[in-house]
C-alpha cells in the first residue's frame, strides 16, 4: 500500500500545479491544451453517435479496461486485470487495444471475457478505465454499480480520491510518466503497483499472473521454429516496434558490441546452449547469434519460446515484462528507465554505473541522449558485457 497516502495526493497536485503554472502565460501552450481536450470530446461524442450499441445491458455488470501503449503495457495490465476478476467474479471484463493479437496472447487462457475495438459507447459499459501508467475510471454508472456491486464501492471511492489528485497527469500523457515514476517510487510505489492504486484495488509489483500456456501448443510452436529438443537462452535489444529509429540509436538498447562481447564470454562457457535471438521489424539482427528469430515469430509464439528458454537476457522491454508472465526468469539492463520503478524481484536487475533515469524528460527520450552522448558512451553501455555474463552464469 501506499505509505502516506495524503503525501502521495499532494504530490501529485503539487506536480500538476507546476504544470500548470508553466503553461498559464503561454497562449500557444493553452490553444493546444484546449484543442487537445476538444478533440478527446469530439471523438466521444462520434463514438455515441456512430458506433454500434451493443445489446441492451443485463443484470450483469460490464467492464471495459481500454490499455495505451505497447506490449509490455498489456503484459503489466495482467495483474490488474486478475485482481480485478477476482474482486467482481460474476462481471464481464472487455478489454481494448490497438492490436488484438496482442491482447489475444497475453489473455489466450480466458481470463477477460471478450475483446473490444475502439469503436465502443462508454455508456455500453458500466464502468470505463483507460490509461497506461496510471488508470482512470473515464465513465462510471454509479447506479449500476451501487445495485450491482456495493462492496465494490469503497474500492471506486479510493480510487477516484487518487485519481482527481492526478488528473494533470491523465491530460499531459506520456509527458509527465518520468515524473509519476519518481512520485511513485518515493511513496514506496512502482509501475504494476499503480494500476492498483488508482483505483483501488491491491496490485503489488511482484504478483504473479502467468499465461496458462498450452502444452500441446508449445510443442508445435518449438517444433515450428526448430527449438524443440535445445538448451537455450533468449536475448533481445530492448526495441519497441513502436520506437522511431531514424532519430538515433535507442537509448534502451545495448550497443551491438557489448552484445556481441557477451554472447562471445556465453559460448565459451556454455558451448551446448544456444543463444535465440527475438525481435520485431525494428530490431537489428544479430550475426553472432545462434539462431534469430527477429522477424520470423508471430506474436502468439513469444509467450512459448520465452517460458522454454533457461533465461531472457534484455534492456528494460516489453518482451521482459511478457517473460515475467512466464515461468522464465530475465537479466534486465536498466538505463534511462528506472529500475526501482519498472524491475521485478524475481529477475536479476542492472542499473547502469552511471547517469540513467532520464525517462520522459523530453519527447525523443527512448533515442536521443538528453546529454548528446554517441551510443558507445550512454549510460546503458557502461554496463560491461563481463558484468552480464558474470550475472547470467551465475542464474545458470
Amino acid at each position: 500500500m501506499i505509505k502516506n497516502l495524503s503525501s502521495f495526493k499532494l504530490a501529485g497536485l503539487r506536480a500538476g500545479e507546476l504544470v500548470r503554472a508553466a503553461a498559464h502565460d503561454s497562449a500557444p501552450v493553452r490553444w493546444a491544451m484546449a484543442f487537445t481536450q476538444r478533440r478527446k470530446h469530439f471523438k466521444t461524442a462520434v463514438k455515441r453517435l456512430f458506433y454500434p450499441h451493443r445489446e441492451p445491458k443485463t443484470d450483469v455488470l460490464r467492464i471495459l479496461v481500454h490499455i495505451k501503449g505497447g506490449i509490455g503495457d498489456v503484459a503489466m495490465t495482467r495483474v490488474f486485470i486478475k485482481k480485478l476478476r477476482e474482486t467482481l467474479p460474476q462481471a464481464e471484463i472487455s478489454f481494448c487495444f490497438d492490436s488484438k493479437a496482442v491482447a489475444d496472447m497475453i489473455f489466450s487462457d480466458g481470463l477477460i471475457s471478450r475483446f473490444q475495438d475502439r469503436r465502443y459507447r462508454p455508456e455500453d459499459y458500466d464502468l470505463v478505465i483507460s490509461g497506461c501508467h496510471l488508470l482512470m475510471f473515464d465513465y462510471v454508472d454509479r447506479a449500476r454499480l451501487e445495485k450491482l456491486v456495493p462492496d465494490f464501492i469503497p474500492a471506486l471511492e479510493r480510487g477516484l480520491e487518487v485519481q482527481n489528485c492526478f488528473k494533470d497527469f491523465a491530460l499531459y500523457t506520456p509527458y509527465l510518466d518520468g515524473t509519476l515514476a519518481q512520485i511513485a517510487v518515493a511513496h514506496g510505489g512502482s509501475r504494476v503497483q499503480n494500476l492498483g492504486w488508482f483505483t483501488g484495488l491491491e496490485v503489488g509489483q511482484n504478483d504473479r499472473a502467468e499465461i496458462n500456456l498450452s502444452a500441446e501448443k508449445a510443442r508445435e510452436t518449438l517444433e515450428k521454429l526448430g527449438l524443440s529438443g535445445l538448451k537455450y537462452i533468449t536475448i533481445h535489444d530492448g526495441i519497441n516496434t513502436n520506437t522511431d529509429t531514424s532519430l538515433g540509436h535507442p537509448t534502451r538498447c545495448w550497443p551491438r558490441e557489448n552484445w556481441r562481447e557477451f554472447v562471445r564470454l556465453f559460448k565459451a562457457a556454455f558451448p551446448n546452449i544456444k543463444v535465440v535471438q527475438l525481435g520485431g521489424n525494428k530490431s537489428q539482427i544479430f550475426d553472432f547469434a545462434d539462431i534469430s528469430l527477429v522477424g520470423k515469430t508471430a506474436v502468439a509464439d513469444l509467450p512459448y519460446i520465452l517460458d522454454n528458454a533457461l533465461l531472457h537476457v534484455d534492456g528494460e522491454s516489453g518482451m521482459v515484462q511478457l517473460a515475467n508472465l512466464t515461468s522464465t526468469k530475465s537479466v534486465v539492463l536498466f538505463g534511462p528507465t528506472l529500475e526501482s520503478y519498472f524491475g521485478y524481484a524475481r529477475n536479476v536487475n542492472i542499473s547502469a554505473p552511471v547517469c540513467g533515469g532520464c525517462m520522459n524528460i523530453s519527447k525523443n527520450w527512448m533515442t536521443t541522449c538528453l546529454l548528446g552522448l554517441p551510443p558507445t558512451e550512454q549510460c546503458l553501455a557502461a554496463i560491461t558485457p563481463q558484468t552480464v555474463f558474470e550475472h547470467v552464469k551465475q542464474r545458470l
